[in-house]
Formats: structure tokens, C-alpha cells, sequence
């Protein structure tokens, strides 16, 4: 960026640079918290998770720094997310998946044997403030933009993700960890991956910045409830034909879950 834009960044004032480091640096801090419970997560699961508590808390904010005020219509989109993302992120054991689960509980036989409700998982406890950073992130770059020009703006507020992102090599251990080589072929196929899905990163980070330059930062964050859908398939693509790559628990109580919590998130969009 300093290379391809230098006439175009312009000092934003005192007050308006923390505010844009802020910006970039709380983005950091949400996908340290998201990439750390994708260790522990299905990402088909916890990106939805994040991703629909990640407009709710965008609308509060908004509403109390921006002025965006909620209508009626934002209030029962709210419902229909916030029960999509409750319902994907409850965990039922093997034999016991959700539509099992929902005839023990409505069909009158035996149903008292069943009464105790299935644990919220406790990634849940990750996503929320994974969530609470990204919209804390976007509601101040939403600031950002309406105080300067798109690509000074940009430019700024990826300093502050920048100077967040690279604190933990301050660590000596962290530094050799990136730093040394393992002559891994596996490991060289992996770095691929991961540069390309950092290329996507990029250009989706890209895109969503100049939509909320463009638009509403509350509408922006609801409409990117579309990508729920991509990750899905993607990741039942990739656990059918390329297990190697990447691997989830899939079944078909878990697949209904999963597509009923979706379109209940899609409706809220």
C-alpha cells in the first residue's frame, strides 16, 4: 500500500489516526480469536457462529455511536439470527442428532426421558468476543470512513491491524516458530494453502471495506450472512473428496442442522 498509494494517504488529524489504528488493531485481535477456535471448531460451524452474533452486536453499536437506529423489520431479522446462530452452535451426540432430538421432544411417547436440553458448545464462549471485536472494528472504521477518503482510510486503519498482527513476534519462541524451516512436503503443500486463502482474505477484506465505505456498516454486516453458504459446501466438498485437506464430523442429522440454522440466518438477512 505505501508503495502503490503514497499520494493518496493524507494525515487524518490526531484524533482520527488512534481511531483508525483502532479500527485495524481490534480486526487483529477478533482473528486471533477466531483462527484460535478454529482449532477447536468445525469452521462450517463456528464462522456461523460468529458471523451471526457479529451483525447484532454491529446494529447495537451503531445505533449508540453512529446513529443508526434499528426498525421494526431489524428487530425481527435480529430474532431470526440470533435463533439460527443458537441453534448452530448446540452439539448433539452421535446418536442423538437434532432431528432425533425434536421428535423425543414433541412426540408424546417416551419424551420425558429426554428432557435435558443438548449443552451450548463451548466454543460459543470464543466466538462471542471473537464477534464482539470484529463489530467493534467496523463500527469504528464506519467512522473512519465518514471522516476521510476511501484509501487513506484503508491505509491507516491496516497500519493499526498490522502493528496488533505482528506484537506476538516480540516473543522469541513465536519468531523461530515462523522463521524456521521444516523440510516437510506436507507442510510445503500447506503454506500454498495458506497463502491462497490469504489471498482471498485480502481481496474479501478489500471488498467489505469499500462496501461499508459505501453503505450502511449494519446492512454490510448483515449481507455478508451470504458467505454462510460457501463455507458449508466448501467444507462438505472438501470432507467427501478431499479428507486430507480438511475433514468434519458429517452426517445427515448434522447436515439438516446445519442447513435449518443457515436459512433461519438467511431469513434474519
Amino acid at each position: 500500500l505505501i508503495f502503490i498509494f503514497p499520494v493518496s494517504i493524507q494525515w487524518p488529524g490526531i484524533s482520527q489516526f488512534w481511531t483508525s489504528l483502532l479500527a485495524g488493531g481490534t480486526f487483529s485481535i477478533g482473528l486471533f480469536l477466531m483462527f484460535f477456535s478454529l482449532r477447536k471448531e468445525d469452521a462450517s460451524r463456528l464462522i456461523p457462529m460468529i458471523g451471526g452474533l457479529t451483525p447484532v452486536f454491529v446494529f447495537v453499536l451503531a445505533s449508540f455511536f453512529l446513529n443508526e437506529n434499528l426498525t421494526s423489520n431489524q428487530i425481527i431479522a435480529f430474532v431470526f439470527i440470533i435463533i439460527g446462530t443458537f441453534l448452530i452452535s448446540l452439539e448433539f451426540n452421535r446418536q442423538q442428532g437434532i432431528v432425533i432430538w425434536l421428535k423425543q421432544k414433541f412426540i408424546p411417547s417416551g419424551w420425558h426421558n429426554y428432557y435435558t436440553l443438548p449443552r451450548v458448545r463451548e466454543t460459543l464462549w470464543l466466538a462471542l468476543p471473537a464477534a464482539l471485536f470484529f463489530s467493534i472494528s467496523y463500527v469504528l472504521t464506519k467512522d473512519v470512513y465518514n471522516h476521510q477518503p476511501f484509501v487513506s482510510g484503508f491505509v491507516w486503519t491496516r497500519l493499526g491491524a498490522f502493528i496488533v498482527a505482528i506484537l506476538p513476534m516480540l516473543w522469541a519462541k513465536n519468531r523461530y516458530d515462523l522463521l524456521r524451516q521444516k523440510k516437510d512436503h506436507g507442510l510445503r503443500q500447506a503454506k500454498y494453502r495458506f497463502f491462497f486463502g490469504q489471498a482471498c482474505g485480502g481481496a474479501s477484506a478489500l471488498l467489505i471495506q469499500y462496501a461499508i465505505f459505501l453503505a450502511s456498516v449494519s446492512l454490510v454486516q448483515a449481507l455478508q450472512g451470504t458467505q454462510y453458504i460457501f463455507v458449508f459446501l466448501g467444507a462438505l466438498f472438501l470432507t467427501y473428496y478431499y479428507p486430507k485437506i480438511l475433514k468434519e464430523q458429517i452426517s445427515r442429522q448434522i447436515i439438516i442442522q446445519k442447513i435449518i440454522a443457515i436459512l433461519l440466518i438467511g431469513v434474519g438477512i
